[in-house]
């Protein structure tokens, strides 16, 4: 199933903010790939095609200390702000 144009932006944010923390971390993205182990080339797809197997999304997020999580879409604080939590 194709990625819609939505998720593909969420996607491609999740994955530049695994990199960056990568970066942060020392680790340039081949490094990452080796340690998970991928190849560069398997990376490389997931930034161009800005979709990848979850569990591969959620490894790398590990790797540098970050992890997936759902969080609701309407969460309490907005639902405050909207005066429709009392």
């Amino acid at each position: 199933m194709k990625a819609k144009p939505e998720q593909q932006a969420a996607f491609e944010q999740l994955l530049s903010e695994v990199l960056l923390r990568g970066v942060d971390l020392g680790m340039d993205a081949k490094t990452m790939a080796r340690r998970l182990p991928i190849s560069a080339e398997t990376l490389s797809r997931m930034k161009s095609r800005k979709n990848a197997d979850f569990a591969t999304l959620d490894a790398l997020g590990r790797l540098v200390g970050l992890r997936l999580a759902y969080v609701p879409d309407d969460d309490a604080l907005e639902t405050i702000r909207k005066g429709e939590f009392f």
